[in-house]
This record gives C-alpha cells, sequence and structure tokens, in this order.
C-alpha cells in the first residue's frame, strides 16, 4: 500500500499521463474525421499515384508501429522495471520546479517524508510520462501517414486501417499507473 503522501505527489504526473492519452486519441479521431471531411467519405476515388512514396509511406507506418509496440513492451518490461528500480534517486532533482529550476523546499520536504519505495515508485510516474508520450507519438505518426496516403490518393478509404491500428493501439497503451506502482512494489 502506498502513503497518501506518495498519492498527493504522484497525482499530477498521473494526470498528465492520461491527458496526453486523450490528446493523441483525441488527433487521431481528428485526423481521420479532417480527411473524411475534406475528401468526402461518399466519394471513393482509388487513384494510385504509381510511385514508390505510397510503398514507402507504409514501410514508414509499418516501422512506427512496431517501433511503438516493442518500445512500450521493453520499456515496461519486469527487466527493465527491475533496472529502474534499483536505480539511486535523486530528490533535488525530482524537486526542481520545471519552469525555474529551483528546488521546491516544500516539495523536497515531502519528499524528503517519503520511504525509498515511494521515491522510486514517484519517479517511476516520470518515466511512465516519458513511455507513453514516445509511444503515442509513433502511433499518431501511422494515422499521420495513414492521411498522407488518403490525400495522395483522394480515398478516404486509406486512412481508416491506419485509424483502427492506432486507435487500437492507444487504447492497449492507455496509461495504467496503478499497476505499474504494484509491478513496482512486487520488485
Amino acid at each position: 500500500m502506498i502513503s497518501e503522501e506518495l498519492k498527493e505527489l504522484i497525482r499530477p504526473a498521473i494526470l498528465v499521463q492520461k491527458i496526453l492519452w486523450f490528446v493523441i486519441v483525441g488527433s487521431i479521431i481528428f485526423y481521420i474525421g479532417f480527411v473524411y471531411i475534406f475528401i468526402g467519405g461518399n466519394e471513393v476515388l482509388a487513384t494510385s499515384i504509381g510511385s514508390g512514396i505510397e510503398l514507402l509511406i507504409y514501410v514508414l507506418a509499418g516501422a512506427a508501429t512496431l517501433g511503438s509496440i516493442f518500445y512500450y513492451r521493453y520499456a515496461l518490461s519486469s527487466k527493465n522495471l527491475k533496472r529502474f528500480m534499483s536505480k539511486e534517486v535523486d530528490l533535488e532533482l525530482l524537486a526542481k520546479d520545471p519552469r525555474t529550476k529551483k528546488i521546491d523546499a516544500g516539495k523536497l520536504a515531502k519528499l524528503k517524508s517519503l520511504s525509498v519505495l515511494e521515491i522510486k515508485i514517484y519517479s517511476l510516474m516520470f518515466e511512465l510520462q516519458k513511455i507513453t508520450l514516445l509511444s503515442l507519438i509513433l502511433i499518431e505518426l501511422m494515422v499521420i501517414f495513414g492521411s498522407a496516403l488518403a490525400f495522395m490518393n483522394e480515398d478516404v478509404s486509406k486512412i481508416v486501417p491506419f485509424g483502427i491500428v492506432s486507435l487500437v493501439l492507444s487504447f492497449w497503451m492507455f496509461p495504467r499507473p496503478e499497476s505499474l506502482i504494484k509491478r513496482g512494489q512486487n520488485l
């Protein structure tokens, strides 16, 4: 069980992760809707540009898909989590105000009141933010590539598989900090 102090300290980090997730998923839906509205979803003009650009886009989208899956699974693997949890945590770095770069004395005092495990869990929430953001950016690239194909071919249906894969992966990668905290505690 984690203390109330830790819950209070990690609440903003968890909120940021979930906001980032909703922003990325919202942008995926936006891209799909924009292409549908712009091209006119009722008209399917299957005009291929007949160049290697389309193949390149498929390759890049596949690379982004695989990259997001492998990075997400690796970054949250038990091996990587165990390595992260064994590292020393710099409390002063965690207590710095990101805007002013000055140490927040109140936050530092709260951090010092936590156990070693809780400090590591607090630090882990920022690692989870990084993992979530990078994974979702790679996922968003897929729908961008799908948008490009749809515009190039003037065919709204070209974005659909990219959008579906992007949304499925986004929901799979929804931030679950509670699960990660439990895994971190059990190491």
